[in-house]
């Protein structure tokens, strides 16, 4: 097993989550400091030839099968896979990306299994036709091919894992069970995203709602994919957020979770207390709040509007849910400026707290460093020279300047 603290949009770590396999493994593993994130690109070795199936780490708490469609062009993995998830899944097959194609427009496809190399167009470009037309579908790369820059490019553009061949058959079972589970969690949160109000009210109904949708969501997981595993979590809402920001959009809750990993950096450095780390990489996780109320479905392109973005609203939602006070003052504070100019309260140097000037300094390096379509992102030192002509105006001195050394001394950069 190959384990490498890499998994960033751009060229340092901190994309998304921990990845054991799985995106979703970062609700699953994540620990006293939930910004530390870590890639396993593994060969499981010899298959899993035995005749009994081991017993799934994720239970179907539903009364329906979830439906997978198999894409591979050759016959022998085809139907390997379906004789290992045959029993916990309705199964489709494809053997090429136009076949794949018609059966998603046809049928109710909730999990694809999709190979890196078909014989009409390559898995990660399958991939993003998928991502595009049914971005409620989740996707695992299983492939004999694979590297770890295939794997990163596939996780970038929203595949849920990736698998190396020959596969252990009880990893793939309980992958694929995982997998669905969220997105079936995610199918419950995107209706309420769209269609609730008073998650946004005014108090006391904004309070209500949310402490009503927490416990929706425990119960709702109760015998799902939340597990033991949870005890040790830095809070018991990092499951629902992760959910929350994924179900708005993938994209946001990448860029806050790069945003957690960058910041994190920087405390460790300042050696903050333990209680301020875990502060810090939850409010920076979700320090975008405020945009899972929007309407728009790219969300990131108004994080740097004034006219859009509501720190004051994502602050109020926080503390309805239950955040520490440090992280409500990073969602409602990240935005201030040293200079005083920035907004909500328009704040001056040491007024803004440690914390949000952190996580101000944070969350415009990954605006600048990560890729999005409509624009070409910076290098590492391209963005970090911008960041350091901001000093004392955008920026505090001295975090910039041990901003920016951090960044320059991470082992990943190109």
């Amino acid at each position: 097993m190959l384990n490498v603290r890499n998994s960033s949009d751009h060229q340092i770590d901190g994309s998304s989550h921990i990845f054991h396999f799985t995106r979703h493994g970062y609700r699953e593993h994540i620990g006293v400091n939930p910004c530390i994130h870590a890639i396993s690109l593994t060969s499981s070795g010899d298959r899993d030839t035995s005749n009994t199936m081991p017993s799934t780490v994720v239970p179907d708490v539903t009364d329906h099968k979830p439906t997978v469609l198999i894409v591979d062009d050759e016959a022998a993995p085809r139907a390997a896979l379906t004789q290992i998830l045959r029993q916990d899944f309705h199964i489709l097959t494809a053997e090429n990306a136009c076949a794949a194609l018609a059966v998603l427009d046809d049928h109710g496809v909730d999990l694809v299994t999709l190979d890196l190399k078909l014989p009409d167009r390559s898995g990660s470009d399958l991939l993003s036709d998928i991502k595009r037309a049914h971005a409620e579908i989740e996707v695992i790369m299983v492939t004999a091919y694979g590297s770890l820059q295939s794997a990163m490019d596939c996780i970038r553009h929203g595949a849920a894992g990736f698998l190396l061949k020959p596969f252990n058959a009880s990893e793939l079972l309980t992958i694929s069970l995982q997998t669905a589970q969220k997105k079936l969690r995610l199918d419950q949160l995107r209706p309420v995203l769209t269609n609730s109000t008073t998650l946004w009210d005014p108090e006391p109904a904004c309070t209500k709602a949310w402490q009503a949708l927490v416990n929706d969501y425990t119960t709702m997981n109760r015998t799902g994919s939340l597990s033991a595993s949870h005890s040790d979590e830095t809070s018991p809402l990092v499951p629902l957020i992760s959910d929350l920001l994924e179900a708005k959009d993938r994209h946001l809750l990448n860029h806050g979770s790069r945003v957690s990993f960058y910041a994190t950096l920087v405390a460790n450095r300042l050696n903050l207390p333990i209680a301020e780390q875990q502060s810090l990489a939850l409010g920076a996780l979700v320090h975008d709040l405020d945009l899972i109320s929007v309407s728009d479905s790219h969300v990131l392109n108004m994080e740097p509007d004034q006219q859009m973005h509501r720190p004051d609203l994502g602050a109020k939602m926080g503390r309805a849910m239950g955040l520490s006070p440090d992280a409500v003052q990073i969602i409602a504070l990240h935005h201030e400026r040293w200079d005083g100019t920035g907004y909500p309260f328009g704040l001056r140097e040491g007024r803004t707290p440690l914390l949000a000037r952190i996580v101000g300094i944070a969350q415009v390096f990954d605006d600048l460093t990560a890729e999005k379509p409509e624009r070409t992102s910076l290098l590492i030192n391209e963005a970090l020279q911008q960041i350091e002509q901001q000093a004392g105006t955008a920026f505090d001195p001295m975090l910039t300047e041990l901003f920016c050394r951090t960044m320059r001394e991470q082992p990943l950069q190109r």
